[in-house]
């Protein structure tokens, strides 16, 4: 009788143990694609993050409640996502907006083509970062139909493009 309930009493701790393993995700990856749209006139910019990872990283931000997610949100992109000409200068993208569904988070931005086509620059993207530290962000580069594919993670998140 005893080691029946002792026996029941880890099977349902084994249990308990892999069911939160199945919810949870086992890697923390994220997506920016920066996109050259010639007939806009503009790069585009699109972050894609999962859910619970991003409402982890803004309750951190935060504190203890959230005022307005919107402007919450594009506060934490502008502080994580940053393009930076030659000479220094913080080239800030235009919030366009977000939108998620049960697993993912969109967030679009966009700057005129005018103000980076034929520049370099140093994108910064840490996103998420300084939540997981096996955060790893793939940030795609799309013009003229080529596209070049960057990976940062912690201590390596900056990289150097050419528009």
């Amino acid at each position: 009788m005893h080691s029946a309930r002792i026996y029941s009493f880890l099977l349902l701790v084994l249990l308990a143990l892999l069911g939160s393993q199945a919810h949870a995700h086992r890697y923390h990856f994220g997506l920016t694609e920066l996109s050259v749209n010639e007939r806009t006139q503009s790069l585009e910019i699109a972050h894609r993050f999962f859910v619970a990872d991003v409402e982890r990283a803004l309750s951190l931000s935060a504190g203890e409640e959230m005022q307005d997610a919107r402007k919450q949100m594009e506060a934490y992109v502008n502080q994580h996502f940053q393009m930076r000409s030659e000479s220094g200068a913080l080239v800030k993208p235009r919030w366009v907006g977000m939108e998620s569904d049960v697993h993912d988070v969109w967030i679009y931005q966009e700057v005129p083509l005018t103000a980076v086509q034929g520049k370099s620059f140093k994108v910064r993207q840490t996103m998420l970062m300084e939540v997981e530290r096996d955060q790893v962000n793939t940030l795609n580069l799309t013009r003229d139909g080529d596209t070049q594919s960057y990976t940062l993670k912690p201590g390596s998140s900056v990289v150097e493009i050419e528009l």
